[in-house]
């Protein structure tokens, strides 16, 4: 998997290619990691993203957590609503697990 990322400025732009599968769960980390370190807001751009396991959205979820402990903004765009809103739903996820935004800071996902 190859991951792009765009910098402009304090904004970075994260661009998730493919399937979002536990084989590339340690470089999506990584990047976001890195991508989080770099910039003071991070666009992560999932519309190309055709699949997405649960490995995988956990590291997004973190993600957005620790960018919120950084003080930093955290975007998901261009995601597919329902490819997404899925794999929340059929892992255990499905309902904001109370990772402590879910009420003041709005899940990454939207979710109620």
């Amino acid at each position: 998997m190859h991951l792009d990322v765009k910098n402009a400025g304090a904004v970075s732009v994260l661009t998730l290619p493919g399937k979002l599968t536990g084989q590339y769960a340690e470089t999506l980390k990584m990047y976001l990691r890195h991508s989080l370190d770099c910039t003071g807001r991070l666009i992560v751009d999932c519309g190309q993203v055709t699949a997405v396991d649960p490995d995988c959205l956990k590291i997004l979820c973190s993600a957005f957590r620790l960018s919120r402990s950084m003080r930093k903004d955290f975007v998901v765009a261009g995601q597919q609503p329902d490819l997404f809103l899925n794999a929340v739903k059929t892992t255990e996820y499905g309902h904001c697990i109370g990772c402590g935004l879910e009420t003041d800071e709005g899940c990454v996902w939207g979710t109620p």
